[in-house]
């Protein structure tokens, strides 16, 4: 049941794999798509937010804007017709002058004092009008304000119709406003721009306030690359051109009193704008520009991020899923091993066991006569007893390691060490027609560790070396001293049969053998090589294997000094 139930397994979990795989792609192509898509509806919806947002700017500074020009029309004015005192001048107006250009001689200006009253002033250096035209200055930023004067109306025939008289288009008054950019750029501007797009929008966005016909010429900031564009500045004509409607009370009783105002004036800048361009969307533009690179540029490099987040998410996923297969894999074979591990030491000990009790018994019952066939009988029962204890010493090295019950303190002494597991089997091997060689360097170093497993490591390999060398009967055991690595370099070389290359890679893993060595019935229980390498890396050491099929093989212990 366990070879049928195997395939089935390995390959429902494969199919369930590769499910899991198609799944995930298909993921990531949808994810893709959305992500790009809700990446355009972002930046369109932020985009609209800035919009609502600069109009509501440009609405609440064409407020002020628009009360500041109620002054000049208003409180101004009858302050300067009436000599008395002004209100609260608005702060967006820094300086305050009349202006009067009489038919004949220079002009007459007046500044307001600090007191709101006006008084006789020298004409400013940045003041270079003519006549009195509605426009607005750059250098610095002010405003003309003309002021219509209408006429008294005046009798026409019996018909009880009045009408006014032609009066100039050019007014000879005004008022010169120059504008508090200091305010502007320090409060007002700065305020104004918190409570339309937010307290936290100065974070993401840089905001200048430039002229529309000089882009480049600033107010506020500082013009970059701008991600929006909204006019604003921008006065009626009603606010600009001042009237003074007659009073009613001339017209007899019963009589309508009929009042034609036609006001003809032409507005200019000092840059020559026309009335359309002065009362169009504004003479100033608020430009928002998103921190860093642009705002498509902005979403587009959020989607990517959030994009390659998730993509990594999935690859995380589908790494999961091949390393549930990779291990599923490695279980599958390591509880195969696992099952070949019991029935090879189930079967070698059960030679050694059943040798032992059947040479034992023969000489209990007296089967055996002659002191050689005693010896002979004994030298049986003794390898048998020690093939059984190589097995049992084995399996309780690999709990011992593997359950970090050791403790490294002692110096070793290499050169004695090797000697004594040489010398231990240096008799067998040669019962068994096999040549030693030895070549390990007189100063050997000592090395920290463990004796006792460092000895069965060497034990390992010379057993090793014995199992698979027996075709070419020559082992050469060698010990030198690296002192560019640092490290002592323990070889153990053999004529034997070689390892295939796809066994090399799995050599040294727990209860794996090489398939030449299954197919030779050469006797093992895949444990050894297993702890040669655990006793290597217990020194902070390695185990490397060189070897060619047919013309031996060289293991080689790492031990750093």
């Amino acid at each position: 049941m366990r070879v049928m139930g195997k395939p089935f397994g390995s390959r429902t979990l494969l199919l369930t794999c590769g499910a899991l795989m198609i799944l995930l792609a298909a993921l990531a192509v949808v994810q893709y798509r959305w992500s790009t898509r809700v990446a355009a509806a972002d930046a369109q919806r932020e985009k609209e937010h800035l919009d609502s947002a600069a109009t509501l700017f440009a609405g609440e500074f064409d407020g002020i804007a628009g009360q500041a020009a109620g002054f000049l029309g208003n409180e101004a004015r009858a302050a300067i017709e009436s000599g008395t005192r002004t209100g609260a001048v608005p702060k967006l107006i820094a300086e305050l002058y009349y202006l009067e250009f009489p038919q004949q001689g220079s002009a007459k200006v007046q500044r307001l004092t600090p007191e709101g009253v006006f008084a006789a002033a020298a004409l400013p250096p940045w003041i270079s009008l003519q006549r009195c035209t509605a426009a607005v200055l750059e250098q610095p930023a002010a405003l003309v304000a003309p002021i219509y004067d209408i006429p008294s109306p005046e009798k026409f025939g019996d018909s009880g119709f009045r009408v006014l008289t032609r009066f100039s288009r050019f007014p000879d008054r005004c008022f010169v406003a120059r504008l508090d950019e200091g305010y502007m750029r320090d409060a007002l501007l700065p305020q104004l721009i918190r409570q339309s797009f937010g307290p936290t929008a100065a974070q993401e966005y840089d905001f200048a306030v430039v002229w529309a016909d000089q882009p480049d010429k600033a107010v506020y900031g500082v013009p970059r690359r701008p991600d929006l564009k909204k006019p604003f500045f921008s006065l009626r004509p009603a606010q600009l051109a001042f009237r003074r409607l007659p009073s009613m009370e001339l017209s007899p009783p019963g009589h309508m009193a009929v009042i034609v105002q036609h006001v003809e004036s032409t507005i200019v800048t000092t840059g020559g704008q026309t009335a359309s361009e002065l009362f169009g969307p504004g003479r100033w533009e608020l430009e928002a520009s998103h921190k860093g690179v642009p705002l498509t540029a902005a979403f587009e490099a959020t989607r990517r991020r959030n994009l390659l987040l998730s993509l990594g998410v999935e690859a995380l996923l589908a790494a999961a899923v091949l390393f549930l297969v990779i291990a599923a894999g490695r279980a599958q074979r390591l509880a195969d091993q696992k099952v070949q591990f019991v029935a090879g030491v189930s079967h070698e000990l059960r030679s050694p066991v059943s040798a032992i009790a059947m040479l034992s018994r023969n000489q209990a019952d007296g089967l055996v006569m002659g002191a050689e066939r005693v010896k002979q009988y004994g030298e049986l029962i003794h390898q048998q007893s020690r093939r059984l204890n190589e097995m049992v010493e084995q399996a309780l090295e690999y709990a011992g390691i593997h359950s970090a019950v050791r403790r490294m303190k002692a110096e070793v002494d290499l050169l004695r060490l090797i000697e004594e597991a040489v010398d231990a089997r240096r008799e067998e091997l040669a019962r068994e027609g096999f040549e030693v060689e030895m070549a390990i360097d007189a100063d050997l170093p000592p090395v920290e560790g463990d004796a006792p497993l460092l000895r069965t490591a060497i034990d390992n390999l010379l057993n090793n070396a014995q199992k698979h060398a027996a075709g070419g009967h020559w082992i050469r055991v060698s010990a030198e001293y690296g002192r560019a690595e640092k490290e002592v370099r323990i070889s153990v070389e053999d004529r034997g049969g070689g390892i295939e290359p796809a066994d090399q890679a799995e050599i040294f893993e727990p209860f794996s053998r090489g398939r030449a060595a299954v197919e030779a019935q050469i006797p093992g229980s895949g444990l050894g090589l297993s702890l040669v390498r655990s006793a290597a890396e217990a020194h902070r050491g390695s185990v490397t294997l060189v070897s060619e099929r047919g013309r031996g093989s060289i293991f080689t212990l790492h031990l750093p000094v």
